[in-house]
C-alpha cells in the first residue's frame, strides 16, 4: 500500500517552507507545518480546531511569536530550506493516522491528530494547555466526519513494525521529491 499526500496536504507544505522563510528558519520545522496549515484555512483541521474553540488568530499570534527571527530567508535561499527531522518525524506519525484511519492520503485532519499526541512542537504544547487532547480531538473529527471510524478490529490494521521500513521508504521519497521545486513547490 503507497501513501501519498493529499493536494490539501502539498499545499499546506508549500505554505510551510514559506512560513519556515518569512519566520526566518532554514528549517521547515512541525510549528510551520502548523502555521502552514493556519494559513490554508479551508482545511477540516482549521474546521476542527474552531469547532473545539481554538482561536487560528491566537495560536498563529502564540507560535510566530516562538519562532520568529528578525531576518526572513532571502529569496534566493529557498532551496536551502527543508524540513526538519521533528517536522518528518510529525508526517510520519500522520502517515500512520491515515493509515489506521484505512486512508492512503494524508490529510490535514491525519495531521492535526498526529500533532496532539507530539510531545515538542510549541503547537502541541499550546493546544493541550487549552484542554486539547487527542481523545477529545478524535472524537471530535468522528462526530463531524472530518476522520473515518477507527478499525473495530486492530487486527486488520498492518502492525507498527511492518509498516515502519515501507513508510520510512516512502517519506524519504515524498521529501526528496518535495525538494524539486516543480513539484510542491512551485
Amino acid at each position: 500500500m503507497e501513501i501519498k499526500f493529499s493536494p490539501e496536504l502539498l499545499t499546506i507544505l508549500s505554505y510551510a517552507r514559506d512560513e519556515a522563510m518569512r519566520t526566518g528558519n532554514y528549517g521547515i520545522g512541525a510549528d510551520h507545518l502548523v502555521l502552514g496549515l493556519l494559513r490554508h484555512r479551508d482545511n477540516d483541521a482549521c474546521r476542527a480546531l474552531a469547532a473545539c474553540g481554538i482561536d487560528a488568530d491566537a495560536l498563529k499570534e502564540a507560535i510566530d511569536g516562538h519562532v520568529f527571527n528578525e531576518r526572513a530567508v532571502p529569496w534566493q535561499d529557498q532551496a536551502l530550506v527543508r524540513p526538519t527531522r521533528g517536522a518528518a518525524a510529525l508526517l510520519s506519525a500522520a502517515a500512520y493516522e491515515a493509515l489506521k484511519h484505512g486512508q492512503t492520503r494524508i490529510l490535514s485532519s491525519h495531521f492535526l491528530l498526529a500533532l496532539v499526541r507530539a510531545d515538542r512542537p510549541h503547537a502541541a504544547q499550546l493546544l493541550r494547555g487549552q484542554g486539547l487532547d487527542y481523545d477529545r480531538l478524535y472524537a471530535l473529527m468522528r462526530e463531524h466526519r472530518f476522520v473515518l471510524p477507527r478499525q473495530e478490529q486492530e487486527s486488520t490494521l498492518p502492525r507498527v513494525e511492518d509498516l515502519l521500513g515501507q513508510l520510512g521508504e516512502q517519506l524519504t521519497r515524498l521529501y526528496g521529491d518535495a525538494q524539486a521545486p516543480t513539484q510542491f513547490y512551485s
